[in-house]
């Protein structure tokens, strides 16, 4: 039964891997247009919740804008847009990389194979996603495949530790249980 629930668990993981690469596909085929109405958008929203929270005008906020753009462009004097637009590339290959690698995790069992391709499969995409824009009027860029891997790298870091978070739980509750009896 277990063996049975952990195969249906590794084949939805994949079938979310493949949703979430057909996402990104969608995403780098809008033209020029729509991928700016889509970023507009997206910063009209932020700006919503900025007026609600305020969050934008907190030390940390300006933080880590102030790095990203340093990170990012090299230069401080970026619209706000941009750096959301470039947030979306790195969120949608954070997650990439985080399903990737807990579903090559519960097939493989092995944190080297599944960190190693939750790395290497989403950044290899980013490749081939900035090449396949060129097709839509949009421009590559090797920032962009940069900006891509690095949330690819995190994404999979990030699973590792959720990986490693949920094995010492286990272990400490079947450590209670043994120590119960």
């Amino acid at each position: 039964m277990k063996d049975k629930k952990l195969k249906i668990l590794t084949l939805s993981l994949f079938c979310i891997v493949l949703f979430w690469l057909g996402l990104i596909y969608y995403f780098s085929t809008r033209g020029p247009v729509e991928s700016m109405r889509q970023s507009q958008f997206a910063y009209r929203v932020i700006k919503k919740l900025d007026s609600i929270f305020d969050f934008s005008s907190t030390a940390l906020f300006t933080k880590v804008e102030r790095k990203l753009k340093q990170w990012w462009f090299g230069t401080e004097n970026i619209p706000a847009e941009m750096v959301i637009r470039k947030s979306a590339h790195f969120g949608l290959y954070f997650v990439f990389a985080f399903l990737i690698s807990l579903a090559f995790h519960t097939w493989k069992k092995s944190f080297l194979i599944s960190s190693l391709l939750g790395f290497t499969v989403p950044s290899t995409y980013a490749i081939f996603d900035e090449y396949n824009q060129i097709f839509y009027a949009r421009g590559s860029s090797l920032n962009d495949v940069i900006i891509d891997s690095t949330g690819a790298f995190f994404g999979s870091l990030f699973s590792t530790f959720v990986i490693l978070s949920l094995l010492l739980i286990k272990k400490l509750k079947a450590m209670r249980r043994y120590e119960e009896r």
